[in-house]
């Protein structure tokens, strides 16, 4: 979910996740394990978002039956 949109984020900024993951001193598994993740308290998770000036924003509507 999260990693999907990250990448289109990269790609429009002109960035490759290696320069997100080298700035912020991460390992690239780590990286890529944070952007996977749906722990929205996920630290590295948080660092990325950070960085990049994101935040995550959550809505919900009701079911279309």
């Amino acid at each position: 979910m999260l990693e999907k949109d990250i990448k289109i984020i990269l790609i429009k900024r002109d960035l490759k996740p290696s320069d997100v993951y080298k700035a912020l001193g991460l390992e690239r598994a780590h990286f890529y394990q944070a952007i996977k993740s749906s722990n929205m308290n996920n630290k590295t998770l948080k660092k990325i978002l950070d960085y990049l000036g994101l935040e995550i924003s959550v809505s919900l509507k009701d079911r279309e039956a």
